[in-house]
């Protein structure tokens, strides 16, 4: 099993030098529509990191991949990037432990 990586480069620089070796470097969002697809649809992908700002535009595909996988894997995390956290309404980390163990953290 592996992490990948998906966010803009210099988010995905610090993971490489971390020595996580499965980074994209994503700078539209269609390309990262299509790398997510891809590393889900491999059974030994366990989590997939991904900056707020691209999961958001890649929204729709996040939440279909979450809603069709059996199981909690991949996890898909989203991670702010650089220029910081994004304010949201539903925070995506505590609805996926919700999903995974069926209760809320507060």
């Amino acid at each position: 099993m592996y992490i990948s990586v998906i966010g803009d480069p210099d988010t995905v620089t610090g993971f490489r030098m971390a020595g996580i070796t499965n980074v994209y470097g994503i700078s539209n969002p269609s390309e990262a529509d299509d790398k997510i697809k891809e590393i889900s649809k491999d059974e030994n992908a366990a989590i997939i990191i991904i900056t707020e700002k691209i999961a958001e535009a890649s929204k729709s595909t996040i939440d279909d991949i979450n809603l069709k996988k059996k199981g909690v894997t991949p996890m898909i995390i989203e991670i702010p990037d650089k220029s910081g956290k994004l304010a949201r309404e539903v925070d995506p980390l505590s609805a996926l432990i919700r999903r995974a163990i069926g209760i809320e953290l507060k």
